[in-house]
């Protein structure tokens, strides 16, 4: 089957109020998405990356931050695949990819845009940590979406450390483990802070914030409060439904097992398990963190929760 989608134009109104999941990397994003994902009137997207660039040509093109490590996009591959064919089989994603290079001029909202509008009448969900890492993407975001809704996840800062070091220590991009602390740190802290400062002027219904930890250890408590929040049915068969994270259409790696769009340990193992509770805010003094940057942690912490 050829993507023979019609374009959608820029000032056709395509994509009101979706919903996108503001977290950091390691906050059990994608794990949020994808039992959000079971309820029937929601399509949740893996990471697309859109607002990481303000075209479709920068976003794909030789000189892309991706463009070392293609398979970041494999994301937004999957989902053109999934929208335009109603699968993800290799073809359909090499034809994805064609018609992505086919509209290398078209912004990055009119790529979102056209999206949201093939899932119409669901309510899109979408997540990419890379959104909230960085001032202009996050701005990129607000600015192409002011009526959309927007989910916080949280996650504890201490875990969230440990699962970023882990995460970052095999790419070899630090210098050092003190460089790769301290940037973890600042990563867990700035994202946070930006989001905070992005959302702090809109209505509070338009905004929810959720502890993954919460999410993920009592989900028929938190998955219908969401719900209410989405204002979408959340009778108990839903909730059920929603706790099948393996069912997400996003889940598994495809054939080639090289396809994601989100966390490759979840996607590859992609059934929903407890995981512990937070503890108190206590850094490992290993780390060797600066008082400084431990007491900011410690005040954002407690006011997120912990």
């Amino acid at each position: 089957m050829s993507l023979s989608c019609d374009p959608v134009s820029e000032s056709d109104g395509a994509g009101a109020e979706p919903v996108f999941l503001l977290a950091p990397a390691r906050s059990y994003s994608t794990v949020a998405v994808a039992m959000l994902s079971g309820h029937p009137d929601v399509y949740g997207f893996p990471e697309t990356l859109v607002f990481t660039a303000a075209t479709v040509g920068e976003l794909i093109g030789e000189r892309a931050e991706w463009a070392r490590f293609p398979l970041r996009l494999s994301g937004l591959w999957r989902a053109v695949a999934d929208l335009h064919e109603g699968g993800q089989d290799d073809d359909a994603v090499a034809r994805a990819r064609t018609w992505l290079a086919d509209r290398a001029e078209w912004s990055t909202k009119r790529l979102m845009d056209h999206l949201i509008d093939l899932v119409r009448p669901r309510v899109s969900l979408e997540k990419s940590p890379d959104t909230s890492s960085d001032d202009a993407m996050l701005a990129r975001c607000m600015t192409a979406y002011p009526r959309a809704r927007f989910l916080h996840l949280v996650r504890h800062p201490v875990t969230n450390q440990r699962s970023l070091h882990d995460h970052w220590r095999p790419a070899g991009r630090f210098r050092s483990e003190q460089a790769l602390v301290a940037e973890a740190a600042a990563f867990w802290y700035r994202s946070h802070q930006r989001i905070i400062e992005a959302l702090a002027p809109l209505p509070p219904e338009q905004w929810m914030r959720v502890r993954a930890e919460d999410l993920l250890t009592e989900p028929r408590v938190w998955l219908p409060r969401i719900l209410s929040w989405l204002r979408l049915d959340s009778e108990p068969r839903l909730v059920e439904r929603m706790l099948l994270t393996e069912h997400w259409r996003f889940a598994g790696t495809g054939r080639s097992d090289d396809l994601l769009g989100g966390d490759p340990k979840f996607l590859r193992s992609p059934a929903l398990r407890p995981v512990p509770a937070p503890g108190p805010v206590v850094f490992d003094p290993s780390w060797g963190l600066d008082d400084e940057i431990c007491d900011r942690m410690t005040t954002l912490a407690h006011s997120l929760g912990y």
